[in-house]
């Protein structure tokens, strides 16, 4: 009897927690899928059920999963990879970008189109699309644009954008139709309202006749925190960020979270709040990492700018939010400031005792040489922005091999909406030791595709204590991948810039697919 009850206790461990006879909800097969998983590295296919990864093998193994009603991908042997995860971004800005279109290099009425739709991809549907800087005069036959170019792109965006003279705007249909403009609407003294042989609107308004849709248009876009929280959210899944960590510092907590409810947030945030913000989040017993899968928070940021003088203030912030258990990261940039935050952080581990508590370096730029082994040595995370990069003069200010090679937890993101928001980018930058300007001192710092790439996946996760939930393609984990066009870790290294994202998989569903 004793034999029988110990066999059941023990089946639990010897079967898998995703029964293998039922079927998935979704299927990648004929892939190439690097893991990022030490145990399991390559696979040709993968499983999920529900919002978690339910199996990982051959194309066999997984075709056996699929059903009547699984939704299958078939990766034709492109390169799938775990979700991108950005350590370093302001989300909101991200979206805000897209609140204004620059369309002054554009040449002709075909690439004021096509901007155009690159921007409805992102926007919100009902938001306005803003901006301008286009001049008829820079293509040939230099005649002016009507609503008809834009109005098949933007039938659910109205549309008011200025002429680079700032003196007419190009409208399309629905923008016309919400201020009440057509056929019968009589011009305005000092202004003009261009139309056809019919007497319609062409879309374009003249001086004081723009104040007709004018009044209509958002006064400040930028004040739609919901619609910007949105933008960022389908910009990321473009990309194949499925994480975020903001440091906006502006408490968007309940932007994000009614983004959430209403079913819109493609993208999980670990929502960092202001150092000065320690007490309020305490007194509410908030942790680090505490929260839903698609939304965290408890982490908070502050800068060092290597002054002593302010030193004592920042270390007793520090202490408190520590003993809080909240997430203490530092931005930090040159020697001083990087020297002044390690040694804050040594004496707060000495003070508090030791836990996992993962003291973070936000760019970790230009650290003195005999301070790169003190990262490993006091655990600290280094979260490094391959793309931003200062070159030149910054000898020392990307040592991704040193700190590697010293055992340094390495966490990779981009600084967006400051700098690119690509991920793709920063690997590119990590491997070729390459700027924006093309051009780097420092060639023994580079790493390999597959160091970067962890760095942008496991390392990210681990920097906000997930690493147990997503960062690799392991049974068990949420269901976040990308699948890229061309397979990073064997093309030329200068090349991978321009891989593009084919598919984005958030919690189990598809989120974006290049079409």
């Amino acid at each position: 009897m004793k034999i029988l009850w110990l066999i059941f206790c023990l089946l639990p461990f010897y079967f898998p927690a995703f029964p293998q006879n039922k079927t998935a909800d979704l299927v990648i097969i004929n892939a190439k899928i690097r893991t990022m998983d030490k145990e399991n590295p390559q696979a040709e296919a993968a499983a999920v059920t529900g919002n978690k990864i339910s199996a990982v093998g051959t194309n066999r193994k997984i075709r056996a999963l699929i059903g009547a009603k699984t939704k299958t991908i078939d990766a034709g042997g492109k390169l799938v990879l775990p979700g991108f995860n950005d350590s370093h971004v302001h989300f909101m800005g991200i979206g805000n970008q897209f609140f204004s279109i620059d369309l002054r290099e554009a040449k002709t009425p075909q690439e004021i189109v096509e901007r155009i739709k690159y921007y409805v991809k992102f926007l919100p549907k009902g938001s306005w699309i803003l901006g301008g800087g286009w001049n008829h005069e820079n293509w040939m036959p230099n005649e002016l644009p009507t609503k008809k170019l834009i109005d098949a792109a933007t039938p659910d965006h109205p549309v008011f954008i200025y002429h680079s003279n700032a003196r007419m705007v190009l409208t399309n249909s629905l923008a016309l139709k919400m201020a009440g403009v057509n056929k019968n609407t009589k011009d305005v003294e000092g202004g003009l309202i261009v139309r056809d042989e019919q007497g319609e609107p062409t879309g374009i308004l003249k001086d004081k006749a723009i104040n007709l849709v004018k009044a209509s248009a958002p006064k400040n876009a930028i004040k739609d925190k919901l619609a910007a929280a949105e933008t960022a959210s389908n910009y990321a899944a473009s990309l194949g960020v499925t994480s975020v960590q903001d440091m906006q510092s502006d408490n968007n907590t309940d932007i994000f979270r009614e983004l959430a409810r209403q079913g819109r947030l493609k993208t999980r945030i670990y929502d960092c709040l202001s150092l000065s913000e320690w007490q309020k989040l305490a007194q509410a017993g908030v942790k680090r990492a505490n929260g839903t899968a698609m939304l965290r928070n408890g982490c908070l940021k502050h800068f060092s700018e290597g002054d002593s003088d302010s030193t004592p203030n920042l270390l007793k912030d520090i202490l408190a939010a520590d003993k809080a258990d909240l997430q203490v990261m530092i931005h930090a940039i040159g020697n001083e400031a990087n020297n002044e935050v390690l040694t804050i952080f040594e004496r707060a581990t000495k003070e508090n005792g030791a836990k996992d508590r993962r003291f973070r370096i936000e760019h970790a730029h230009n650290v003195r040489q005999e301070d790169l082994r003190r990262f490993s040595n006091s655990k600290i995370i280094a979260s490094m922005q391959p793309y931003l990069f200062f070159g030149g003069v910054w000898n020392n200010s990307e040592p991704y091999r040193t700190l590697l090679d010293s055992g340094a937890a390495l966490a990779f993101g981009s600084d967006a909406s400051i700098t690119d928001f690509n991920p793709l980018y920063g690997i590119y930058a990590a491997v070729n030791h390459r700027t924006s300007g093309g051009k780097s001192d420092i060639s023994d710092q580079t790493i390999s595709v597959g160091e970067a790439v962890r760095a942008y996946t496991v390392g990210s996760a681990f920097a906000e204590f997930q690493e147990d939930v997503k960062g690799t393609i392991s049974v068990g984990k949420l269901a976040d991948l990308v699948v890229l066009s061309d397979d990073i870790f064997t093309i030329n290294p200068a090349e991978i810039k321009k891989t593009k994202v084919l598919t984005t998989i958030v919690d189990g569903k598809i989120v974006y697919e290049d079409k």
